[in-house]
């Protein structure tokens, strides 16, 4: 065929499609749904990368260059881009360290920096401060700090004021909008900072980190707030027992900054957290070139300087670069894998769906498709007028969906920025993109058109002239084939899921074990496919015991099955998908609801104390003023070996039997201290035989592992080498001493802990004990809002203590079964009410026979009906099963990789509601609305006769 033909065929294509408005717009909407999505989420991704100028925006602002003392008396390596990676240089024990350390290690860093940078540089303060709490509208509020001098134009990019003045005067505090929303306050109020109250701060301004838009952070003139809040701030508990560990290579002082830190690798020098940095503007002419950088990091900085990072230097000049291997394809991968899997099938939904449309089209337009090919026109004229159909109304759907997503991104901007967290770069239209995505809907259109017009050009010209159609019977070697693939794709999902293959990747963090199943899950799918028609065309057998409304539809569905195996198809793949991913989520959540470990009974309200301090009345008493009603407290202790001057390690229960693993002592059979109530509140446990054991110096046990014979044993780990005063005598380091035991065999109990003790048998034992939690039990739980407000009084009372609230495990899978039934729901309904559509329009002619014969005016309602919820069941009830198969291969693979056995049992647990209202309601919704939204009277049309 010429291109003079296929122009004629266009055009009898563009007169047919305006001719049938109401199916053109269908069909128009179905391809520019899918290009609307993926042409609007490419424009999104695009304009969320950010170019190299707009990065650097975002990491210094309008200056020259950000550098940070990340370690000094250290050689460090890093990327143009600090964020990008840096690394502390192993040093030998035999290696002297070099002058460039030796300076590093013994100079102050701003005036090393000034002395570095060429002359008449301008360093700024871009430090970040410790978290801090800030006084609220409810109580106290956790926020990051920093320190920035904001009343120019030096931080644009990095840190804009978007609304009042910048800091100017003394004690003026900038905030994120984030921190102002959860405080409660508003330009103008003061706050206080927790061991500053003396001194408050006035908020003059809101800011934003472009890279960060939900950081709660407050921002001060230099040298007002992270001095001050360091010299309050107590330091940690751990400090001389913990080494510190290398810190990220994030840039200090740019909280929210964009940019993936990564982690020095083979760090060996201790970096603050809270690294002294500075944005640098250069004298006029003056630039920092990549050696420059690499001098300085020998005193132990980083640079990010404004001139490499347009300029990056090669790969082969970055010493970073030469050390750090990159190991397999990244998640980036992973991630589009994934956008192109869910493209796909969006864009098959669209085939299936629209490809009825088409045939229907055809079918309604076969007198004028065989006056053309009596004419003289040849199969390849006739087929290519609907293929015209195809290209027509697909251009028109993928032009209309490229321009609709453009124009939604730009409406929708400010939502999608705050949504995801930050500003685009720019807004970036890719025309290649946009072009390929649009050429895509296109092929999907004519892929949609292909089976219909290889139909119509098939059909018999005399029938279709006399206004006749046969119908061929369902092909049994599709569905022989089709019966192949289900089988095949099962045994390939249920192989996969056991063999084991978990550790070697092939895309992205997906493995061969997860690709094997989900391929055989597909193939299975697309095995159901091939078996639809047949399937279709024996459930119209079935109609000769019906009475006669049924029987019509079921015959009707079963006669045209080039629209109803399609859309029973399209319901089935998105059932099949909902149904995998709930009943995997599903199954996984019960399964982590079955190994979750309460702390305390249910409702029961916990503070814990990390160390024993001279606060700990007044924290209970914070708690019992904030959350009346309580009821009678507990105050539970663990006993704790003194077996050095100033050394103590806690007191364990010792098993009778080995455990597994050789987990000797654990965290959960620690010695706990209290008396009878602490049995009521944190056991759940009344027992007057308990009770009295307890008062009578002996360990109430609830696992028989730590009991034999009526006598548990208590095992006292001390450590070797420990110091110790002059004169004195160390105890040694590990001892054990029996006690007398009652047994409580109750596992019920087990979870909260593995004993209790009374005070008095911990003080006969030399034993000392320490505070480590007080537990109420109330008649009512208290809500949510309660918790934080008496969290944030423990929190202004005592930073290191902990409240809070046995609510048993929260379900994670409600939001994901609720939103996969919407979307079952979604795409069972429009498809079945598409079909429908299809079919009353398709079947007009028989509708007037029937009236014309008397058939009563409801019976075209029931018709519409019936067929409408033979679709959704049929294919919901097979999307049902297909979904299970890879559900279940997955939960084997999953646990496989967990704990690394073939011969496991992985619990299934099934949505019931979900499969109850995708196989049962919503066929039976589709049915009413299908009956309630068409018309009772038709018009009679001409009749074959």
């Amino acid at each position: 065929m010429n291109l003079t033909s296929f122009r004629l065929a266009l055009r009898i294509a563009r007169r047919d499609a305006l001719r049938a408005k109401g199916r053109s717009a269908l069909i128009v909407a179905m391809v520019a749904l899918p290009v609307l999505g993926v042409a609007g989420a490419d424009v999104v991704y695009r304009s969320a990368q950010l170019n190299p100028s707009e990065r650097v925006a975002r990491t210094m602002g309008t200056s020259d260059a950000l550098i940070t003392a990340y370690a000094m008396g250290s050689t460090v390596q890093q990327r143009p881009f600090a964020d990008d990676g840096v690394r502390t240089v192993q040093q030998r024990a035999d290696q002297s360290p070099t002058p460039e350390q030796l300076r590093g290690a013994t100079t102050d860093p701003a005036k090393l920096a000034t002395s570095l940078l060429p002359p008449g540089s301008v360093l700024s303060t871009a430090r970040s401060g410790p978290q801090a709490s800030a006084s609220s509208r409810e109580g106290l509020l956790s926020t990051a700090t920093a320190e920035a001098d904001l009343t120019g134009s030096l931080w644009s990019g990095k840190l804009n004021v978007v609304k009042g003045h910048a800091p100017n005067a003394p004690f003026q505090l900038a905030a994120t909008q984030a921190f102002l929303d959860q405080s409660g306050l508003s330009l103008g109020d003061t706050t206080t900072l927790k061991g500053l109250e003396k001194q408050p701060y006035t908020l003059t301004a809101v800011v934003e980190y472009p890279g960060d838009l939900s950081q709660v952070a407050v921002i001060g003139r230099p040298g007002e707030l992270i001095e001050p809040l360091k010299s309050v701030q107590p330091p940690s508990q751990d400090a001389d027992q913990q080494p510190t560990s290398s810190g990220s290579a994030g840039s200090a002082g740019s909280a929210g900054s964009s940019g993936a830190g990564s982690s020095g690798a083979g760090s060996a020098a201790s970096v603050s957290s809270d690294a002294p940095a500075w944005l640098v503007r250069l004298p006029a002419g003056a630039t920092l070139d990549w050696n420059k950088v690499q001098e300085l990091n020998r005193y132990g900085f980083t640079v990010t300087s404004r001139s490499v990072a347009l300029d990056p230097p090669p790969r082969s000049a970055v010493p970073y670069d030469r050390f750090i291997v990159e190991f397999g394809p990244t998640s980036h991968s992973a991630t589009i894998v994934v956008l192109v899997t869910v493209a796909g099938m969006a864009l098959l939904e669209t085939v299936l769906l629209a490809g009825p449309a088409f045939a229907v089209g055809a079918r309604r337009s076969r007198r004028q498709l065989a006056l053309l090919a009596a004419g003289g026109g040849d199969r390849s004229q006739v087929g290519a007028v609907v293929l015209g159909s195809g290209v027509v109304l697909g251009a028109a759907g993928a032009v209309t969906g490229t321009v609709l997503s453009i124009g939604l991104v730009a409406v929708l901007r400010p939502w999608i920025e705050q949504t995801a967290g930050s500003r685009f770069g720019h807004f970036n239209l890719r025309p290649v993109d946009l072009l390929a995505v649009a050429a895509v809907g296109l092929v999907t259109a004519l892929l949609a058109a292909v089976l219909p017009a290889v139909q119509a050009a098939r059909q018999d010209v005399v029938l279709s002239l006399n206004g006749r159609a046969t119908a061929k019977p369902a092909s049994r070697r599709l569905a022989v084939l089709g019966v192949v693939l289900v089988i095949a794709g099962a045994v390939t999902a249920l192989f996969g899921a056991g063999s084991g293959q978990s550790n070697r990747l092939v895309i992205g963090s997906y493995d061969m074990q997860t690709l094997t199943v989900l391929g055989g899950s597909v193939t299975a799918e697309l095995g159901m496919l091939a078996c639809t028609p047949l399937l279709v065309s024996q459930l119209g057998r079935l109609g000769r015991w019906l009475p006669l409304s049924p029987r019509i539809a079921l015959r009707d569905s079963a006669r045209y099955r080039g629209r109803t195996a399609p859309a029973i198809a399209a319901v089935m793949a998105a059932v099949a998908g909902a149904v995998a991913v709930s009943v995997y989520t599903t199954s996984t959540d019960a399964q982590d609801k079955a190994l979750y470990r309460a702390t305390a009974p249910s409702g029961a309200v916990t503070l814990s104390v990390m160390r024993d301090s001279q606060m700990v009345p007044r924290l209970r008493s914070a708690v019992e003023q904030q959350l009346p009603e309580l009821g009678q407290r507990a105050d539970i202790s663990q006993a704790l070996y003194i077996f050095c001057a100033q050394c103590s390690s806690v007191v364990y229960f010792k098993p009778t039997v080995p455990t597994p693993g050789g987990d000797l002592y654990r965290s959960s059979s620690r010695v706990l201290v209290g008396d009878a109530t602490a049995l009521h509140n944190l056991f759940a446990l009344h027992d007057p035989a308990a009770e009295a054991a307890l008062a009578a110096g002996k360990a109430v046990v609830f696992d028989p592992t730590y009991v034999k014979d009526g006598k548990a044993t208590f095992a006292l780990q001390g450590a070797l080498g420990a110091p110790v005063q002059p004169g004195q005598t160390p105890e040694p380091s590990s001892r054990e001493v029996s006690v007398d035991a009652v047994l409580v065999d109750n596992p019920a109990d087990a979870r909260y802990g593995t004993g209790l003790v009374s005070p008095d048998l911990v003080q006969r034992l030399g034993l000392v004990t320490q505070p480590s939690m007080s537990v109420w039990l109330p008649a009512t739980v208290p809500t949510a809002k309660n918790q934080q407000r008496a969290a944030g009084a423990v929190n202004q009372t005592d930073p290191s203590a902990d409240l809070s609230v046995e609510r048993g495990y929260q379900s994670k899978s409600d939001l994901v079964t609720l939103a996969l039934t919407g979307f079952a729901a979604l795409v069972v309904l429009g498809a079945a009410g598409i079909a429908t559509g299809l079919a009353a329009a398709d079947s007009r002619p028989d509708q007037a026979t029937l009236a014309a014969v008397g058939a009563p005016p409801r019976i075209r309602r029931t018709l519409s009906g019936l067929q409408c919820g033979l679709i959704a069941v049929v294919g919901a009830a097979l999307g049902t099963v297909c979904g299970f198969v890879p559900a279940v291969a997955l939960r084997r693979a999953r646990d496989l990789a967990f704990y690394g056995s073939s011969d496991l049992h992985s619990p299934i647990s099934v949505p019931w509601t979900l499969i109850l209202v995708t196989v049962l309601i919503l066929p039976l919704a589709a049915a009413l609305v299908a009956a309630a939204t068409t018309r009772s009277r038709v018009q009679l049309d001409r009749r074959a006769t």
